[in-house]
């Protein structure tokens, strides 16, 4: 369910930890890494942030 939403070309909203702190972060999937486990995004401002998999909370 969840690489099925990563595929579609639109702004997705993702709730994830980093540090044990809950954030969200809307873009678009800029690269997704299953080696290394990072999606990348990129936002309204291009810029790239990129957060480990095993963070993610919620995609919506």
């Amino acid at each position: 369910m969840y690489l099925k939403k990563l595929t579609e070309n639109r702004m997705i909203t993702i709730d994830y930890f980093t540090n044990g702190i809950l954030q969200t972060i809307k873009g678009r999937v800029y690269c997704l890494n299953l080696r290394e486990q990072l999606l990348s995004l990129i936002d309204e401002k291009q810029r790239v942030f990129s957060i480990r998999l095993s963070g993610i909370r919620e995609i919506y």
